[in-house]
């Protein structure tokens, strides 16, 4: 491994230890792997709308009431399952909670998360019955989780909850890559779409998928036959050449639109739409290059989530970059960056500024091998839940939270994820865990 010659700089003590702390708690328990935002519909009308109001395969979470206990805040809500979903796959999404929780499901466990910042799903297909459903979410008070957290939330409040139902066969990601072509005239769009089935027999389903461009050309169009059993996942891949001067940049951030809808024995079982903006992004020298091409970055940094119309009043002064603060993440927020062509550079939920700067082994969550699962769990979930936005260049790993092997490994799983996107890390005191990139 890499760090292995690192090993006595590790020793070395930046700063006295602020605060003690304990071994992380679990990390998570029945949570559903992975994935960027996936919204099903029964229609391609309703799935263009891209709302989430309650339609024909999801339902909010609604009616919420809430009781305190020594454990934090219970909040219990309903949902209706009708009798259509009763050969479905149902899933809770979660988008956000201000501290780690758990979700049960007429009083049987869903699952169990640590990092409340980042979206989550759950399967609840064998919880929940036909009629009424009771979700209750148990909100934690702060406790030894909130180490990687600089400011612990006092009161935690629950974001957006809805469950949705997919077909046995389901679209269970998409995933967007993009390359310069050997003319440097071109873009090549490389799509995936990533399908699970739930089934244990074999079943072929058949994949369409259409791209529509800004101007609402069709660029692409086709499908592909799909056959999976035993509960097996694979994945659709497309390749499209496009006109670079399509592609997506802070001047022209053009964003088109997937819809894939899927069929088995000649009935349609869901549509899915998916916002597209592709572009090729690097570090290079300390510069970053989009499309090939150095960008000029005019940094505005952030210390709480940008307010409402704020984004544009930047972009009238100049600005073209933002650099976020960790915590929730704000879907509407980096839509917008998407469609406005801001550059964003994210921040991973990792801030053990409050165990001091410490160097030593276990003087640092991040230099204490019983955190590294916590560490890995929030860099990959929050990776997949932002990796299509692109507007995102960069990810910031960590805010003052010393280095140590949990940084380490947790800045090679990014770079096995994506190898090109810039990872940085400030406080890395000059060691390999960052990518030069001058901000």
């Amino acid at each position: 491994m890499r760090y292995i010659p690192l090993v006595t700089a590790l020793f070395s003590t930046l700063g006295a230890a602020a605060q003690s702390y304990d071994s992380p708690a679990t990390v998570a328990i029945d949570r559903d792997a992975p994935r960027s935002e996936i919204v099903a519909y029964s229609t391609l009308s309703d799935a263009l709308t891209f709302d989430r109001a309650a339609s024909r395969y999801l339902r909010p979470v609604a009616d919420w009431q809430e009781e305190r206990n020594e454990s934090g805040r219970l909040l219990t809500g309903e949902f209706t399952m009708p009798f259509a979903w009763i050969d479905r796959e149902l899933f809770l999404h979660v988008a956000s909670a201000g501290s780690s929780y758990e979700v049960t499901v007429n009083g049987k466990r869903a699952g169990y998360v640590q990092d409340g910042a980042t979206p989550a799903d759950f399967d609840i297909t064998r919880l929940a019955t036909e009629g009424k459903n009771r979700v209750t979410v148990t909100l934690f008070a702060p406790a030894v989780a909130d180490a990687l957290q600089r400011n612990p939330e006092a009161n935690p409040a629950l974001g957006e909850c809805y469950v949705m139902a997919q077909p046995k066969m389901r679209v269970r990601d998409v995933v967007v890559d993009a390359a310069l072509a050997d003319d440097g005239n071109n873009g090549v769009l490389g799509l995936g779409i990533v399908m699970k089935t739930h089934s244990l027999n074999p079943k072929t389903t058949r994949v369409y998928y259409e791209l529509i461009a800004p101007d609402s050309t069709k660029v692409l169009d086709g499908y592909k036959d799909l056959t999976l059993d035993m509960r097996r996942e694979d994945t659709v891949r497309i390749m499209q050449v496009v006109p670079r001067s399509q592609m997506w940049s802070t001047g022209q951030p053009n964003l088109y639109t997937l819809i894939v809808k899927t069929r088995f024995e000649g009935r349609i079982n869901e549509y899915v739409p998916v916002k597209v903006g592709f572009r090729t992004v690097a570090a290079d020298k300390g510069r970053l290059l989009v499309n090939g091409e150095p960008a000029e970055l005019r940094v505005k940094e952030f210390e709480a989530e940008p307010q409402s119309g704020e984004l544009d009043t930047l972009r009238k002064l100049g600005y073209n970059t933002l650099r976020l603060p960790a915590g929730r993440l704000s879907r509407e927020l980096l839509n917008r960056c998407d469609s406005l062509g801001f550059y964003v550079v994210d921040q991973l939920p990792i801030d053990t500024s409050r165990s001091g700067l410490s160097r030593k082994e276990g003087g640092n969550p991040s230099n204490d091998p019983q955190w590294l699962d916590a560490y890995l769990d929030r860099t990959q979930q929050h990776y997949h839940a932002v990796k299509r936005h692109p507007s995102i260049v960069a990810f910031s790993l960590a805010r003052e939270s010393a280095n140590g092997i949990n940084l380490y490994e947790s800045y090679l799983r990014l770079k096995e994820l994506e190898p090109d996107r810039p990872v940085i890390y400030t406080e890395s005191g000059g060691e390999w865990n960052s990518d030069r990139l001058d901000l």
